[in-house]
C-alpha cells in the first residue's frame, strides 16, 4: 500500500479512529481519540554544521504495532525527510536534499538530522498514520520550528594608522566579527578614560552566498583631546546570547607636546651617539699610529749615538800610541 500524505489540520484539531466492534453493525461504540499538535509550536535550536534531533513526540498510548504504522517527517514545503513504512525504512519519497543525512531512533521516536545548514531553518512536522480496515488514518501530527545559529567570532579591533598619538590627533579604528548567524542586534564601542563612554557603531553586514553566514564590521573615528591613557573595546550583541561578545582591550598612550619634544631630543642624541662612535675610533687609531711612529724615531736615534762616541774616543788613543812608538 502506498503512503498518502495527510491533509492539513488545524492546530487544535483532533482525529477519531473508528474501530469495528464485531457486532456486524459497523457502529462506533468504541471511539478512541488521539490528540494532534498542540496550539504552540515548540522551538528547536541547531548549530550550523552540527546535528539535531527532530522529535515526533508520539507516545503510542494504544501500543499499535509498527507494522500498522506509517511514520514520516516533512518540511514546510512538504518535502519528505524520512519515512518508516510498516517498520521498514522507505526511500521512495525522500527528497534528495535529505538523503544520507538522517537516522531514526525507534526508542525515542526521534529523527536525527546531520550537517545542518542555514537553509534548513524552517518548520517541520512529524506525522503518524495508522493502517486500519478503513485505510490510512492520521493519528498524530507534531509541528515544530527549527532555528539554526552559528556563533560569531570574538570581535577584533584594528588600528587603521600607525602614528604616534598626541593631543589633538584624529585616529580611525575598525572592529570586525565573522561567520555568524543570524544577524547581530548591535555593535558598539566603549571608550574608557577616567569615565566610560558608549559610542553606537554603524554595522556593515555582508553575507556569504554559499553558507549564508554573516560578517559584520564597524568603524570608529576618535579625536584625542586628553593626555590620559585611553582604553578602547568593541562589543557585539547577538540574538542568541544574553551577554555581548567583547574584543580585547586596545590601549592608546597619548603623548603631550613636551613629551614629544623630549622624545625628539632623545632621538637626535641617539643618532649623534651612533655617528660619534666611528669618529672616536678613527681619532684613536690616528693617535695610536702617530705614537708608534714617534717611538720608532726615538729608538733609531738612540741606536746611532753609542757608535759615534766610540769612534770619537778611538781616534785620540790611536794617535797617542803612534807617537809613543816614534
Amino acid at each position: 500500500m502506498e503512503a498518502h500524505l495527510p491533509r492539513e489540520l488545524g492546530e487544535t484539531e483532533a482525529l477519531g479512529i473508528i474501530e469495528d466492534t464485531g457486532d456486524g453493525r459497523g457502529s462506533s461504540r468504541l471511539r478512541r481519540w488521539c490528540a494532534v499538535a498542540a496550539a504552540t509550536k515548540p522551538k528547536v535550536e541547531a548549530l550550523f554544521n552540527g546535528t539535531v534531533d527532530l522529535s515526533c513526540n508520539f507516545k503510542n498510548p494504544e501500543g499499535i504495532s509498527l507494522e500498522e504504522l506509517l511514520i514520516f517527517w516533512q518540511d514546510a514545503n512538504d518535502l519528505v525527510l524520512y519515512e518508516l513504512y510498516q517498520g521498514r525504512e522507505k526511500q521512495d519519497h525522500i527528497h534528495e536534499k535529505y538523503l544520507n543525512r538522517t537516522e531514526y531512533n525507534q526508542t525515542t521516536w526521534t529523527l536525527q538530522l546531520r550537517n545542518i545548514q542555514i537553509e534548513d531553518q524552517r518548520e517541520y512536522k512529524c506525522l503518524v498514520q495508522h493502517r486500519s480496515p478503513r485505510g490510512l488514518v492520521l493519528v498524530h501530527r507534531f509541528s515544530f520550528q527549527l532555528f539554526v545559529f552559528a556563533p560569531f567570532s570574538q570581535p577584533e579591533i584594528t588600528r587603521l594608522d600607525n602614528m604616534t598619538v598626541k593631543i589633538g590627533d584624529v585616529l580611525n579604528f575598525s572592529c570586525s566579527s565573522e561567520q555568524g548567524y543570524p544577524e547581530p542586534e548591535e555593535m558598539y564601542w566603549m571608550i574608557t578614560t577616567e569615565n566610560s563612554t558608549k559610542i553606537p557603531g554603524i554595522m556593515d553586514l555582508s553575507q556569504d552566498k554559499t553558507t549564508q553566514l554573516y560578517n559584520v564590521r564597524s568603524t570608529l573615528t576618535l579625536t584625542f583631546n586628553e593626555t590620559t591613557r585611553t582604553n578602547i573595546s568593541c562589543y557585539l550583541q547577538t540574538v542568541r546570547q544574553k551577554e555581548p561578545l567583547i574584543s580585547k582591550i586596545l590601549t592608546i598612550e597619548i603623548q603631550s607636546n613636551e613629551d614629544l619634544g623630549n622624545n625628539h631630543l632623545e632621538v637626535i642624541l641617539g643618532v649623534l651617539a651612533v655617528l660619534a662612535v666611528p669618529i672616536v675610533i678613527v681619532i684613536f687609531c690616528w693617535i695610536k699610529r702617530r705614537y708608534l711612529c714617534c717611538q720608532r724615531g726615538t729608538t733609531k736615534e738612540k741606536g746611532e749615538d753609542p757608535g759615534h762616541l766610540e769612534e770619537k774616543q778611538a781616534l785620540p788613543t790611536t794617535g797617542h800610541t803612534e807617537q809613543e812608538e816614534k
